[in-house]
């Protein structure tokens, strides 16, 4: 039997206890149990009646009993009573000659504990739910650097690879994996533990679908509050959109949108890049794009960026890829050459020159002017053999300025013959006519040399004007004339843009107005009108009426000189258009 000193030991003890004997007649219980039943003790033979018949698990406590007596070993559950949530123990118990006596019972209230292990439990669905739920590959190790556990993708991807299950094994334990990657894994995973900081790396790797992806691999050590590791947390993302985006940006910012050269941004970033011995000597050339400003003023600004656009591919093809292509300005470019010396600096400008003129840019004679400079060491600064180069440049650009405006002018006047605006016989009638009209009137040679000029130029403005507008067989609406008129400023445009054709601007400007004032575009009258203009304007005209057109009905030369008469003094000079008519009269 329980002895005192037993009881009271029990009846201090906070959990409800109680004693049986083989019958399973209650021969003791605890005081907790006395509160729990609220119950006194007058036999314990009262007591099974008194409380097995209020118990909600009778039948479980009794076939638990049966169990223990039966096996002679301990059997525990878990139950739910009155909102308490308990755990009952129950043993056996025996004599000093292990005879079994009865069994004992212990009845822990686990409400608590069960409640916190709900929330937790409800916490880490939360969390489990929340990184399943993540875009990202995660998973867990521990400090050997085993698989303790990972999300819902991670484990998706490596199922589709057959792995049915990577707990418990380290990278060189999955098949899928080989040894060098698992070396390199292996590797990160105890420096990221050793160092107990963050580690970060970015790979490339093949889809199973074919695709190049980059993958970023962060691992974060998991640290105790005693400051032990106890493994690692990593998050692997795929960021291949991301950085193709930084990418995109970067290249933005250091590309001019029009050309796809460099801008000058990227020049500052680079320079400092190619300070360095191992890319010593470096060759600087310098380019200023020739009849830019012309091209911009005659045919706009749309036939200007494709003329820098040309420019462009010519000096791509004349470099390397190692090579570096800057637009420095509007019309300004830089290229620098890493390991280049004065030989292949002078072979590239060559080379440039040549590109030039094979080009087929339909507009102008294309050419750059260039100038170059060699960096030999590192002291020395890229400014100045910038500053060189830019020197060199404009002295070429000075020799060479006078021929370029010329020849780019005339071969605007050539490609006026090539559209069929303008043909050379047409020129050469009029050139005729208008300096034999000019030797009646006395004009002196250098007079008469600027009226051919005129004469030669005076449409050279339709080179900005749409061939659809001026080919047109039909009639003209008003805003297709509208548009022809402009021909006059833009041919005044372009020849002001040449300094040494500038002073027969003003004569290809006013070759539309009329001797009574109602022509365009100044409205002029009379000797207001440069007296070039009022020749050009009756052969022009005179011209236009006895050639087929395509547009008016072919007058004969009488009925052109009957047109001239009736015009006298409107349209026409009348002194003029009388010496024009004696001279076609005269013909005859």
């Amino acid at each position: 039997m329980i002895n005192e000193i037993t009881k009271f030991v029990l009846d201090n003890m906070p959990f409800t206890i109680w004693v049986k004997d083989l019958n399973k007649n209650f021969i003791f219980i605890n005081q907790a149990f006395k509160n729990l039943y609220n119950i006194e003790v007058k036999d314990y033979k009262s007591i099974k009646c008194e409380v097995c018949d209020k118990c909600t698990i009778r039948l479980i406590c009794d076939q638990k009993i049966d169990d223990v007596l039966k096996s002679g070993e301990i059997s525990k559950f878990e139950f739910k009573a009155g909102g308490i949530e308990s755990q009952c123990y129950i043993s056996p118990y025996f004599d000093e000659d292990n005879k079994l006596m009865g069994v004992f019972g212990v009845l822990v209230d686990i409400t608590e504990v069960k409640s916190k292990q709900r929330q937790l439990e409800e916490r880490e669905n939360i969390l489990r739910t929340i990184i399943d739920t993540l875009p990202n590959y995660i998973f867990y190790k521990d400090k050997d650097c085993r698989y303790v556990g990972y999300n819902k993708k991670w484990s998706d991807h490596y199922k589709k690879l057959g792995i049915r299950s990577m707990i418990g094994k380290n990278d060189f334990e999955v098949e899928s994996i080989s040894n060098s990657l698992a070396l390199k894994y292996m590797k990160q995973d105890l420096e990221a533990m050793e160092s107990k900081k963050m580690i970060r790396d970015v790979r490339k790797i093949t889809t199973q679908a074919g695709e190049n992806r980059i993958e970023e691999t962060i691992k974060v050590p998991v640290i105790n509050e005693d400051g032990e590791v106890w493994g690692i947390v990593a998050l692997s993302t795929d960021v291949t959109d991301t950085i193709e985006l930084k990418e995109k940006l970067t290249k933005l910012s250091y590309t001019d949108s029009l050309t796809g050269a460099y801008n000058r941004a990227c020049f500052e970033e680079k320079k400092e890049e190619l300070n360095s011995s191992k890319y010593l000597p470096i060759g600087v050339i310098m380019g200023d794009v020739n009849g830019l400003k012309f091209v911009n003023d005659t045919f706009g600004h749309l036939e200007g960026d494709k003329l820098l656009k040309k420019i462009t591919s010519i000096l791509r093809a004349v470099t390397c890829k190692n090579d570096f292509i800057f637009r420095w300005g509007g019309d300004e470019f830089i290229i620098l050459m890493p390991n280049c010396d004065e030989d292949r600096c002078e072979q590239v400008i060559n080379n440039i020159v040549d590109g030039c003129k094979k080009s087929d840019f339909k507009l102008i004679e294309m050419s750059i002017s260039l100038g170059s400079s060699i960096k030999h060491s590192l002291e020395e600064s890229i400014y100045e053999n910038l500053k060189e180069a830019e020197e060199k440049l404009y002295r070429q650009k000075f020799l060479q300025e006078r021929s370029i405006r010329s020849s780019i002018i005339f071969s605007l006047n050539q490609s006026l013959n090539e559209k069929n605006v303008e043909t050379e016989q047409h020129t050469r009638r009029l050139v005729n006519y208008a300096r034999q009209i000019g030797k009646v009137l006395r004009l002196t040679t250098s007079q008469l040399d600027e009226l051919a000029l005129v004469t030669k130029l005076h449409d050279i403005g339709k080179i900005g004007i749409s061939e659809e507008i001026l080919l047109k067989p039909g009639k003209l609406t008003k805003e297709e004339y509208d548009i022809i008129k402009t021909h006059t400023e833009k041919g005044y445009r372009i020849l002001q843009a040449s300094g040494e054709l500038s002073h027969v601007s003003k004569g290809v400007l006013a070759h539309h107005e009329r001797y009574d004032g109602l022509g365009y575009p100044l409205g002029l009258s009379k000797e207001e009108i440069p007296i070039t203009s009022r020749i050009v304007n009756i052969v022009d005209s005179y011209d236009a009426m006895t050639s087929d057109r395509g547009y008016n009905a072919v007058k004969t030369k009488s009925e052109a000189i009957e047109e001239i008469k009736r015009c006298s003094g409107t349209q026409f000079d009348p002194n003029i258009a009388k010496i024009f008519i004696e001279i076609l009269e005269s013909e005859d």
